[in-house]
């Protein structure tokens, strides 16, 4: 159950890349009347300049004010898979947020090959987050059981500003066109 706070409404940060899923989510948790907090990570990431213009670009789309939080000295790879990326993001919203809110937001989706994005994941992540906080603050992961097509869907349906977010992993000034976000948007772009 969740807490309620300020103006009888729950309050939810979510981790806000700039990329679709987790401007979907934004979106999600607005329909839902909570008050979203979205928050940035930059943990070394190649494309965090244009994840961050995007995120910026997102949360003044919807009238929010963008927090973000700076993690150094990680080892990322230009693309592919950031092995403990996602817990590394959920413990740096832990950290920055505390017990300011009632959930803290994935965008992930099914379909991945990522155990971050598993239900196994959320399922070992939820009581650690609600250990920490007493039960305070929960995990949110809203798209969990849709797949990319699924959640494309959702953004186009409910106008979603796909052509504020950022796709690409591994630069930040033109999307580079072979990682596997960049061939995951062309493909959704091309079926729309």
């Amino acid at each position: 159950m969740l807490l309620m706070k300020r103006n009888n409404r729950a309050s939810v940060t979510v981790l806000l890349s700039g990329g679709i899923d987790s401007t979907g989510c934004v979106r999600f948790y607005i329909s839902q009347h909570f008050r979203v907090r979205p928050l940035f990570v930059e943990y070394g990431q190649p494309a965090a300049a244009a994840e961050l213009k995007s995120a910026l670009a997102v949360s003044s789309f919807y009238g929010l004010k963008l927090r973000s939080v700076s993690i150094e000295g990680l080892r990322i790879p230009r693309s592919g898979e950031i092995v403990g990326r996602n817990l590394l993001l959920l413990s740096a919203a832990m950290t920055r947020v505390g017990y300011q809110t009632n959930l803290i937001a994935l965008g992930i989706h099914a379909g991945t090959r990522y155990f971050d994005c598993s239900r196994r994941f959320t399922t070992m992540c939820k009581p650690i987050l609600e250990g920490y906080t007493d039960g305070r603050v929960q995990l949110g992961t809203p798209f969990l059981r849709m797949n990319k097509s699924q959640v494309w869907q959702y953004c186009k349906r409910n106008h979603v500003p796909i052509s504020l977010t950022w796709s690409c992993e591994a630069n930040s000034k033109k999307p580079c066109g072979h990682c596997l976000s960049c061939r995951d948007r062309e493909s959704l772009l091309a079926r729309s």
